[in-house]
């Protein structure tokens, strides 16, 4: 998907600037190693825009949608959906993912009302790399639900330990999924703390295979060397492919289209209002004032009449019987 907008550039201008969300694939020529790179960029921005997200919760939101782009496209199933909360002690509270195989995502904090905005702090150990385990907690848990159409859903559970977001999904790909990976993803933030460049890269040994490679990306990734690579300027999936194979020969299997997408709508509004039951739905109809569900996804808000509520609640009453 192509978008064409105004860039806020880290001087706090605009300029023309034209950004391609996609996802690629690659397998090393040895067959030992397999690669995925996304970029980010346009999806990130619009989700930290719909929410009004900048600074660390910006940050943290846009490193998990990241690497739920990289994680839902595993099985290289379309119709594979993905759903990831990350639940910490920190101040940014629970970071909710749900992406699917043909490049759709979505994403929030429920608890951004009340997020703090300042830029993370970053230093010389990081290779400028932004830490945000204070504001996501150290403390918590990992929950991934994998649905890939069968029967029943696949949910893994791990401890949340750094709070870095990335770093705590690639843990939980080796301990749950037991997947030697390394994960990282990076968010380049302009001089007002928004969006402007996103991007990240998973690799993983295929079964059977030394994991020395995935231990050198890891120690890469972890001391900021993605986190350069974007600085400097946006990157193709080609170069962050090359990056995370250490310029190993490879065989590229594919790229596809990223993108922020919400399948919210009247219909789930409804559905939303129908767990009040009833006759709290009569007495909402009852009220002064409009009905408004607004969709913790997108920030999109649906109204509902009197008319229509009482026609919910005439609904609900008939199922009953």
């Amino acid at each position: 998907m192509r978008v064409s907008e105004p860039e806020i550039d880290e001087n706090g201008g605009a300029q023309a600037w034209e950004s391609l969300d996609r996802l690629e694939r690659a397998t090393s020529r040895d067959l030992h190693l397999r690669a995925l790179a996304a970029v980010t960029s346009g999806l990130v921005r619009e989700a930290c825009e719909r929410h009004e997200l900048t600074g660390a919760a910006a940050i943290a939101l846009g490193r998990a949608l990241t690497a739920s782009c990289l994680m839902a496209t595993l099985t290289k199933q379309r119709d594979e959906r993905l759903r990831i909360e990350l639940r910490g002690d920190g101040a940014l509270g629970s970071i909710l993912i749900d992406a699917h195989g043909d490049g759709r995502t979505r994403g929030c904090l429920p608890r951004r009302a009340s997020l703090p905005t300042p830029l993370p702090a970053a230093g010389p150990a990081t290779g400028g790399r932004a830490t945000v385990g204070e504001f996501v907690g150290r403390a918590g848990t990992v929950v991934v639900t994998r649905d890939v159409g069968l029967e029943h859903e696949y949910q893994g559970v791990v401890a949340l330990r750094s709070g870095e977001v990335d770093e705590d999904l690639e843990h939980y790909l080796t301990s749950s999924e037991q997947l030697p990976s390394a994960l990282g993803c990076a968010v380049i933030l302009d001089r007002a703390g928004r969006p402007l460049r996103a991007g990240g890269v998973l690799c993983q040994t295929f079964p059977g295979g030394d994991a020395t490679d995935i231990e050198r990306l890891r120690e890469s990734l972890r001391s900021g060397t993605l986190q350069q690579l974007l600085s400097r300027h946006e990157r193709t999936t080609s170069e962050l492919i090359g990056y995370a194979l250490a310029g190993q020969e490879h065989e590229s299997m594919g790229v596809s289209a990223l993108r922020f997408h919400c399948h919210c709508g009247r219909d789930t509004a409804r559905s939303v209002v129908s767990t009040l039951g009833a006759e709290d739905i009569d007495a909402l109809a009852g009220e002064a004032g409009r009905t408004e569900v607004r969709c913790s996804y997108c920030g999109k808000s649906y109204e509902l009449t009197a008319s229509e509520l009482r026609a919910l609640a005439t609904e609900l009453r008939a199922r009953r019987s």
